[in-house]
């Protein structure tokens, strides 16, 4: 059975900036929130809250607003918008919304413990512009991305952190007096470091569960069980069938088995540094000024290649769904490691040649600019079989794919700067051709495409 997710990946996965135009959505007519909230009380943005990052992907157009569920803090309990650009977190509801959001998850208990639970919200009318119909996914990469952020610097400070995937998409929507253009997307909970409901949750397989909508969702969407006029774009439509409605219609899945593919094994070498190193050196990296400009030709060091990849680990490989991304690493100049294709498979810390078909020329002129592509040292292109997580998780999935998309995508990032290396992800590609490029496969779909390189900018 096709799901309409497929459908929409595809349609817009040519070129995202020429992947269809929502114009009849008239943005200009709709109800944009007002995040002043006037009147309403402040407190300063402490040192007791995670720093929240600039995400990688977001591209200045800042679509990501990010919304806090206090308990037991400097502050009184409640729900605040935190403005980043104010430095503030902005009162916006008191403990009868705490607990309005909170009975939106499914493990009640579980979050109702927790110090802090960041919500995640895309907003549409700040990216739709630049990527059209694609907004929608390039955001969910964003919301991803800053949920790296989030985990990485949680566990610099000693805190157990758990993203969490499955909630009651209009409860909370409510609850926050969203407007029409602005969407839930995904949640954090944070415990302190002695926390005992986080620590025999990591037992209980909580960090790792996502939530399946396929039990409630409507047979095929061609059955026209909705209201056409309600979703006036395609990317309205495929939240809306995203969007888990009944909690107890939802099946917890833990694993989505992922198998290897065959090739000549490459093991990757030891972290260069230690998890205790790179976490703390977070603190201390300045803002980036995510310049798009051509690489530097350089040659990588194979322990700083070894690093990077293992180092995904750290910002939870799977964060939202296991199984449902997989690693393709296209090498150029890293050294002792032949040019080619490879697979990564985090468990065996290998890498796997699947082809040598590593043509930087060829591999430049699959980007819509093929300038900035050139001289990478090497490429992580992120790959997925939509289908097969859709069997599982429904139209969910597709949501959970994108996220952990941009967890990888973020790491990889921070990695980069680390190393004083420039990790930059490519929106505009074209994908049939990177596909045929790479050999991957027939029933997998590219993602994301991320290039390390040396940057030319001082």
């Amino acid at each position: 059975m096709r799901y309409f997710s497929e459908m929409y990946h595809e349609s817009t996965q040519y070129i995202p900036h020429g992947s269809g135009d929502p114009v009849i959505m008239h943005w200009e007519k709709q109800a944009y929130a007002d995040k002043r909230y006037k009147g309403a009380p402040r407190y300063p943005l402490s040192a007791a809250f995670l720093p929240l990052l600039s995400p990688v992907s977001a591209d200045f157009l800042n679509p990501v607003c990010v919304y806090a569920v206090v308990h037991g803090m400097d502050i009184p309990d409640g729900v605040y918008y935190v403005d980043g650009d104010e430095s503030k977190l902005v009162k916006l509801g008191g403990k009868d919304v705490r607990e309005a959001i909170l009975a939106a998850f499914p493990e009640r208990e579980f979050v109702n413990e927790a110090q802090t639970v960041f919500i995640y919200t895309g907003v549409l009318e700040r990216a739709v512009w630049r990527f059209r119909e694609a907004a929608y996914r390039q955001v969910q990469m964003d919301v991803g991305s800053a949920c790296a952020n989030t985990v990485l610097v949680a566990k610099s400070r000693g805190q157990k952190v758990f993203t969490l995937g499955g909630f009651v998409d209009d409860a909370i929507a409510v609850a926050l007096k969203l407007g029409s253009t602005e969407m839930p997307m995904a949640a954090i909970a944070i415990f302190p470091e002695k926390s005992m409901v986080a620590f025999n949750s990591v037992d209980d397989g909580v960090g790792e569960l996502a939530y399946s909508n396929h039990a409630e969702m409507n047979a095929f969407v061609d059955d026209q069980s909705y209201e056409i006029s309600r979703y006036p774009s395609r990317f309205m439509l495929q939240n809306h069938l995203e969007n888990i409605d009944e909690l107890n219609l939802c099946m917890k899945v833990r694993r989505l088995v992922a198998h290897a593919l065959p090739g000549d094994e490459f093991p990757l070498t030891p972290a260069k540094f230690t998890n205790e190193y790179y976490l703390r050196e977070l603190w201390y990296l300045r803002p980036d000024k995510k310049v798009c400009s051509p690489f530097a030709h350089g040659t990588l060091d194979l322990d700083d290649f070894s690093s990077m990849l293992r180092w995904l680990e750290l910002a939870q490989l799977n964060a939202f769904g296991v199984g449902l991304i997989k690693i393709w690493v296209v090498v150029f100049d890293v050294m002792f490691v032949y040019a080619g294709v490879y697979r990564y498979i985090p468990v065996r810390k290998s890498i796997y040649m699947q082809s040598g078909s590593a043509n930087p020329k060829k591999f430049s002129k699959c980007f819509a600019v093929p300038e900035q592509v050139q001289n990478a040292m090497f490429a992580v292109v992120l790959t997925s079989n939509l289908n097969e997580s859709c069997k599982v998780l429904g139209n969910r999935g597709y949501r959970y794919m994108n996220l952990n998309a941009g967890v990888l995508t973020e790491s990889l990032y921070e990695s980069a700067r680390l190393l004083n290396r420039t990790a930059r992800e490519e929106h505009f590609f074209y994908h049939d051709e990177l596909k045929k490029l790479l050999d991957i496969p027939e029933a997998e779909s590219i993602i994301s495409t991320v290039l390390i390189g040396k940057s030319q900018v001082k």
